[in-house]
């Protein structure tokens, strides 16, 4: 489910990172020059982050998780978790959408810190199939191939022997590209085999799945091995060592763990694995920790601002300061590295050298220029009568980047960091949160310094959403806000469905209910059978599948991407005895795709 949006959506660079930005103020986490595993502790922290596809576009109703939290990316791809418990060492986020691999970061994390990560989803992309009984070869890429062996193939879930067709979903990550690092899960950081964690020098990693016929997730048998052989990265070739440590990444601890050797091969490094997850060939590297807080000019601190270092080993790497301007992480032993600064416009405005970093590097507070046009919007918002309203919001998008901040007292104030000074148009929504209603889209000419977009009514179409479910002879009115709700959709035109939900974390009542509408007939308004399911503390109904039996959900009205749909539903479910109780539901909920 999706939390409450952001007060403000910053913008984001999309660079490499090896370090993991977090705030550390009195509390300094322990040397780590001797690669020695710090103590881990689970900490109280928050965690925002956006997240992309493959072009740079932002995912809208991806599932992310932390621990025992979970939420989902809004329009923009933003999530955003408040509180939750983290590991100190390696507090780990994971998102999840159909059509993609998983996307992960892993960050060190203090007590009361507020993090940011960016992450790129990879699209999950078929490479190809074999038979279960005689094995073959997949080309992930040109000179990057994973070898199995026959009868080598069980089904994960039950490991039992599998007989079918093997399909093979694969990508391969070059560690020289520049964006590698908000591509690939985790961060550089892994457990060697002596149990002590250490800074990675990549020379190149790949994803693997197997799946059957019928979907279900596949995995080496017992006893067997599949044979990797990845494609040395051109720039790192006169450097690549003869032998290297091979290692997977567990995705439930967000750790890259040594397991195994992968020996040179001219271009490739070729070894074998045991099960399937990503795989990285890395050379291990030495470490210290740095700590560096940056404000600017007036002593505030810059938020979420991304630092860049420079290493002549391991390239150009980077990662973001919290809401505090803190930043710290592990760095590479022994070498002068440069730390720049960078702003939403991807250039360096601060630059520093660091080291020889033979100890921890304590960097103090660091003050930093920015000397970009500055764009400060003002105005004043009303509502449908014409009373100041003093319980909204205005979004702005300027220059492809969106902002979001609240309505005081009739007034709001946003200073917004320009790219240049070429005139451009702000598009701004004003809502009011009391009346339930919103404007339409409002062009406003801006170039920089101050601008008065003047009077904005919030006022136009209504922006409730509600669901009104009576089940077992109780009513449940779900409203926004204070509580939450969601509607989804996923794209592919083969499996393509419909979501909608709510979820017991985010209302008073302990009431889950899920219902989601399957079939490429899906036209807009109409009738149509649904699958789902409900809980109420904790007490679980189901329907199973769409059948002649199933809830029937009408939709009235469609709208467009950020209008409403509404409708309503009627059927039964089940509880665990199959006792069957009628239940009827009414909803709007706003379209977010």
């Amino acid at each position: 489910m999706r939390k409450l949006l952001l007060l403000l959506t910053f913008p984001i660079i999309l660079l490499t990172v090896f370090i993991a930005c977090n705030k550390y103020k009195d509390s300094l986490p322990p040397p780590s020059s001797g690669n020695e595993l710090p103590e881990e502790k689970t900490v109280t922290a928050s965690l925002q982050g956006k997240v992309v596809d493959e072009n740079g576009q932002a995912v809208a109703d991806a599932t992310v998780t932390s621990g025992d939290a979970s939420t989902s990316t809004d329009d923009h791809g933003i999530f955003n978790f408040t509180n939750i418990k983290l590991s100190s060492r390696f507090g780990y986020v994971k998102v999840v959408k159909t059509g993609y691999f998983a996307g992960s970061r892993s960050i060190l994390a203090t007590p009361g810190s507020e993090n940011f990560v960016s992450i790129k989803l990879l699209p999950r992309t078929s490479k190809g199939s074999f038979s279960a009984s005689g094995g073959g070869v997949v080309t992930v890429q040109a000179g990057t191939t994973v070898t199995f062996e026959g009868a080598s193939v069980v089904i994960a879930a039950t490991n039992a022997a599998y007989g079918g067709t093997v399909h093979v979903y694969a990508s391969y990550l070059d560690q020289t590209t520049a964006d590698v690092a908000v591509r690939m899960p985790g961060d550089l950081r892994g457990i060697g085999s002596d149990g002590k964690e250490t800074l990675l020098q990549s020379f190149g990693m790949m994803v693997v799945e197997l799946e059957g016929d019928g979907g279900e997730k596949l995995q080496i048998a017992g006893g067997k091995k599949a044979t990797l052989s990845m494609k040395i990265p051109d720039a790192e070739k006169a450097s690549a060592p003869a032998t290297i440590p091979l290692w997977y990444f567990n995705d439930t601890t967000g750790r890259w763990i040594e397991q195994g050797v992968a020996t040179r091969k001219g271009d490739l490094y070729v070894g074998e694995t045991t099960h399937f997850s990503w795989w990285n060939c890395d050379a291990p590297v030495g470490t210290v920790t740095f700590h560096v807080r940056l404000k600017d000019a007036h002593g505030t601190p810059l938020s979420y601002t991304y630092l860049r270092f420079t290493s002549p080993t391991l390239g150009t790497r980077g990662g973001f300061t919290d809401a505090d301007g803190y930043a710290s992480g592990l760095i590479p032993k022994g070498e002068v590295l440069k730390m720049e600064a960078m702003n939403s416009c991807g250039s360096a405005y601060f630059g520093v050298n660091i080291g020889p970093a033979l100890g921890d590097q304590e960097l103090g507070t660091l003050t930093v220029t920015d000397d970009r046009a500055t764009l400060a919007l003002t105005g004043t918002v009303v509502n449908c009568n014409g009373g100041a309203v003093d319980s909204g919001y205005v979004e702005a998008r300027v220059d492809g980047l969106s902002y979001r901040i609240k309505v005081v007292k009739g007034a709001f104030s946003l200073a917004i960091p320009r790219c240049g000074d070429v005139p451009a148009n702000a598009a701004l929504v004003v809502g009011d949160y009391k009346t339930q209603q919103q404007s339409n889209s409002i062009s406003v000419p801006v170039t920089s310094g101050s601008v008065d977009a003047g009077k904005l009514s919030a006022c136009g179409s209504e922006i409730n959403q509600y669901f009104n479910i009576t089940f077992k002879g109780q009513t449940y009115n779900i409203t926004v806000p204070p509580d939450l709700i969601c509607y989804s959709e996923q794209p592919a035109d083969t499996s393509r469905w419909y979501l909608f939900s709510v979820d017991q974390d985010y209302n008073n009542y302990g009431l889950t209910y899920i219902w989601w509408i399957q079939g490429k007939e899906f036209k807009g308004v109409g009738t149509y059978r649904t699958s789902g399911y409900m809980t109420i503390n904790d007490v679980y109904y189901i329907h199973p599948q769409a059948d002649d039996t199933s809830p029937k959900c009408t939709i009235k009205t469609f709208g467009a991407v950020n209008e409403f749909i509404t409708g309503s539903i009627s059927g039964q479910y089940k509880d665990s005895t199959d006792t069957w109780f009628p239940l009827t539901c009414d909803f709007k909920v706003k379209r977010r795709r």
